[in-house]
């Protein structure tokens, strides 16, 4: 069977609005909570669709999927490193990835999509989802910045 199309359209959408949030040039310092800045959510976007991009092409079985239970403990993690990248690099970066994830999902044959999905790893294929939520958290602190500012 092969991807919802409502998957894909919502992948683009998530997609295209990401690519105008970063053309606007958005303040990348602006605090969102948490230790979190735009930068850190642009970065954590680059870093969670390019490895779904890298698991989607080393797919061969649902045993090479790695658990989801250590996905909790990377962002902390991370996010050290996150925070000490330049800031534009971060949205170029989550730009890049999300389009490389996009794309990549698209062309996935029926066979890999539907080994994915049984496999309870539907999130790989749905990144629209994950974007949307950061996308939403940006764009919220981005208007508080503005409005105490």
């Amino acid at each position: 069977m092969p991807i919802d199309p409502q998957i894909l359209q919502h992948n683009r959408g998530q997609l295209q609005r990401l690519e105008r949030l970063v053309a606007s040039n958005p303040d990348y310092t602006a605090d969102l909570g948490g230790g979190w800045t735009v930068a850190v959510a642009f970065a954590h976007l680059a870093f969670w669709d390019y490895r779904q991009a890298e698991l989607i092409r080393n797919w061969s079985a649902p045993e090479s999927v790695p658990s989801a239970h250590t996905d909790d403990q990377l962002n902390p993690v991370l996010e050290r490193f996150w925070q000490q990248m330049p800031h534009e690099q971060c949205g170029a970066m989550a730009v890049e990835a999300a389009r490389q994830i996009t794309e990549l999902v698209e062309q996935l044959d029926s066979r890999t999509a539907d080994a994915i999905a049984a496999a309870g790893d539907g999130y790989m294929l749905a990144r629209g989802r994950h974007r949307e939520e950061h996308i939403d958290q940006i764009e919220r602190g981005l208007s508080l910045s503005v409005e105490s500012g």
